[in-house]
């Protein structure tokens, strides 16, 4: 993340923290702002909406490197981690978008200066969500990532048969091969195995005969091998998925975060560009 942002966040702060906390979207300026107050996008800008961060992941880690990945790119970066606030006027003219999050919102995190009580929930993944994402990727042609436990969503058909994709739940927290890469696809071509030190090791079962097997990982304490990334075209859009990011290691990781920008270059049907590393 650049200094520039950081520096507006630290003057936003000192400016008022409530007026800050009443905002919900963390704009590319670094700027929260409430998601009726964005404006739609420019002619020629490419805009990126993110939600992710809940009880259970570290919206720290994530935030920051895919900022990062989509900044280099001069990409417009909106993240948000509370789901009420990614409205589908939010998403609407989008050309990219990133979840991962899981049921339940971050403890305690209030909308407004002051209230008696946090929401026990903030709604992810709500039926209009759910709808809202489907309609912009199938229908609309946004590109679409999916990252950790995004896809233990059993309950949401429609999201899930988007995705393709059937989730196996994770074992212990463990160190993870990742490895075996399918050379034939533009995202992990040239790819070398690496370990991810500490991580959840979610698999995907490939129910859908058009999703495309990315990479394979392994659990080095449960011996478990599963299928960790893969990609699909749905309709008129692009998704790619990959299974690690519980922890901030994966966050870290340039193996793993080559992929991810690779992917997003990819899922906006554009040419990927030379790594930068």
């Amino acid at each position: 993340m650049s200094q520039k942002h950081t520096t507006t966040r630290r003057t936003a702060l000192k400016a008022g923290i409530a007026s800050l906390a009443s905002a919900a979207v963390i704009t590319p300026e670094g700027h929260a702002a409430m998601p009726q107050d964005i404006k739609p996008k420019a002619p020629g800008e490419t805009k990126v909406v993110f939600l992710g961060g809940d009880m259970l992941h570290n919206f720290s880690a994530q935030e920051p490197a895919l900022r990062s990945i989509c900044e280099g790119a001069g990409w417009k970066f909106y993240a948000v981690h509370d789901a009420r606030y990614c409205t589908p006027g939010l998403i609407s003219d989008a050309d990219l978008m990133f979840i991962q999050r899981w049921v339940g919102g971050v403890p305690g995190w209030v909308p407004g200066p002051v209230f008696e009580e946090a929401p026990k929930n903030d709604g992810y993944m709500s039926e209009e969500l759910e709808n809202t994402v489907y309609d912009n990727v199938v229908n609309r042609g946004m590109g679409f990532v999916s990252l950790h436990c995004t896809i233990w969503a059993m309950s949401m058909k429609k999201f899930t048969g988007m995705l393709g994709i059937r989730a196996i739940i994770h074992g212990p927290l463990q160190a993870v091969r990742v490895f075996n890469f399918n050379q034939d696809h533009p995202i992990t071509r040239g790819m070398k195995e690496f370990d991810i030190a500490i991580d959840e090791n979610f698999g995907v079962e490939l129910i859908n005969p058009k999703a495309v097997r990315l990479y394979e990982t392994f659990g080095y304490s449960d011996k478990r091998h599963d299928i960790g990334g893969w990609c699909i075209e749905q309709g008129n859009g692009r998704i790619a998925g990959f299974t690690a990011g519980h922890t901030y290691f994966a966050y870290e990781d340039p193996s793993h975060l080559r992929m991810l920008r690779r992917a997003a270059f990819w899922v906006l049907k554009r040419d990927i560009p030379p790594d930068r590393d």
